[in-house]
């Protein structure tokens, strides 16, 4: 009897922690690479990079707010009118193969820059989750907080 107990139990313990997996995530591929690179073109106002990574078609998110390629790009191009010694001194970024054939990249970091009217530093932590298909973004899903920006813009 006791080793019908200890059996099942380490059936029953094995079948919860088994873990399938639905994903392989690298941090060093192409993707997660190019990711990074448009973080250094952005710093550098060079929005090239964007323009040959997204697809023509491609729908951006930013904060549940939706955009199309250009309109992201041309704002993130403002950024510069409104701050300057803007940086990205940090970043994690990864990307997750999964299994059904969808690709995303991940990345976590923090914005930096001072405003042009203000002359406050603001730090803001980001989130930028990109698909890809055939090599191209098709979507960009972004949360940061707007409120430096909102600050700049409303200041005299």
């Amino acid at each position: 009897m006791k080793k019908i107990l200890f059996i099942t139990l380490l059936f029953t313990t094995t079948s919860i922690f088994a873990q399938k997996t639905i994903a392989t995530v690298q941090d060093t591929d192409e993707l997660t690479l190019n990711v990074k690179k448009l973080n250094q073109t952005y710093i550098e106002n060079d929005f090239s990079l964007w323009n040959e990574l997204f697809a023509d078609n491609a729908e951006v998110l930013i904060n549940s707010s939706k955009m199309d390629k250009q309109a992201v790009i041309s704002g993130f191009k403002g950024h510069h009118s409104v701050f300057n010694n803007i940086q990205i001194p940090d970043i994690t970024a990864e990307t997750k193969y999964y299994k059904n054939g969808e690709i995303w990249t991940s990345e976590w970091f923090t914005w930096m820059g001072t405003g042009n009217k203000t002359g406050i530093r603001y730090s803001n932590g980001a989130n930028f989750n990109y698909m890809w298909k055939d090599g191209k973004i098709v979507l960009l899903v972004c949360f940061f907080d707007t409120a430096a920006l909102n600050m700049e813009l409303a200041a005299q």
